[in-house]
This record gives structure tokens, C-alpha cells and sequence, in this order.
């Protein structure tokens, strides 16, 4: 029998890995909501050094897996293939952590809408035709092109 400790002190670390990244997900949201750049522009650095940790517990947990004969494997498949004491302590876990992931993503993407729309009216005021509103280019030049001024980044 297969000895799942490790593999739920991980599961575990990932729930508190999410338990940390949520508050500051939703400050991000907050903060682009009131157009405040700079708190955005921190929470986004908070966020780079919790994804490292998540690359990190990932790698560890499909480490684990593959130790336990489970590469690869879905979490409903892990629970199909445990006995039944160890499904009894995975289970929860493995719910509280889908709930994580999805309150995530769900700031994550209420976050990047807002950034999308304040982005767009930045766009749109660099691009309207009124005077002293003109863009330029890197060498100084007057850039007539306004299409190509798009300030959106897919990192956010």
C-alpha cells in the first residue's frame, strides 16, 4: 500500500499557497478598479514570487505522483485508485483546493477585464485627434499611425 503523506502535505502546501494568493488577487482587482497603477504593479510582483512557488509545488507534486505509480493521473482518478481511509482525507482536500483555483481565476479574471478597459480609454485618449494629444515614435518622429500604439500586455 502506498504511503500518501507527502502527497497531502503537498495538496495541503498548494491550499495555503492559494489562501496567500487570493488577498492579493483581490487587492490587484481593487486596486485597478480605483486606477491605482502602482498598487497593481506591486501586486503583480507579489504574484511572480507565488508563482515560482507554484511551479515549484507543481513539480513536486507530479514527482510525488509518479513515485506513487500515479503519473499523471486526475485527482478524481487518484481518489478511484486510493482505499477508501485515504480517499477520506484526499477528498476534502482536493475540494478545498478546486474552490481555491476557481475563487482565483475568478478575481484573476475580473482583474484583467479591468486592465483591459483601463488600458482601452488610455488608448483611446493617446489616439484622439486633438491637438497637443500627438504620439511619437522612439526617434522623435510623429507617429501617424495610431493602430500600432496598443498598450496591452498578456502577462497581466
Amino acid at each position: 500500500m502506498n504511503d500518501f503523506t507527502a502527497f497531502t502535505k503537498i495538496i495541503e502546501e498548494l491550499i495555503s499557497l492559494f489562501d496567500h494568493l487570493i488577498p492579493i488577487e483581490q487587492e490587484k482587482l481593487d486596486a485597478a478598479v480605483k486606477n491605482r497603477v502602482t498598487f497593481v504593479e506591486d501586486c503583480m510582483h507579489k504574484e511572480q514570487a507565488a508563482v515560482l512557488q507554484l511551479r515549484g509545488l507543481e513539480q513536486k507534486r507530479e514527482a510525488e505522483q509518479k513515485r506513487l505509480g500515479m503519473e499523471g493521473y486526475t485527482f478524481r482518478q487518484i481518489l478511484e485508485h486510493t482505499p477508501d481511509d485515504t480517499s477520506a482525507v484526499l477528498s476534502p482536500l482536493f475540494d478545498r483546493l478546486g474552490e481555491r483555483v476557481r475563487t482565483f481565476q475568478s478575481i484573476n479574471n475580473s482583474a484583467r477585464d479591468i486592465i483591459e478597459v483601463n488600458l482601452h480609454v488610455i488608448q483611446s485618449a493617446l489616439a484622439a485627434e486633438s491637438p497637443g494629444k500627438a504620439t511619437y515614435t522612439s526617434t522623435g518622429q510623429k507617429d501617424d499611425n495610431k493602430k500600432k500604439n496598443r498598450f496591452t500586455s498578456r502577462s497581466i
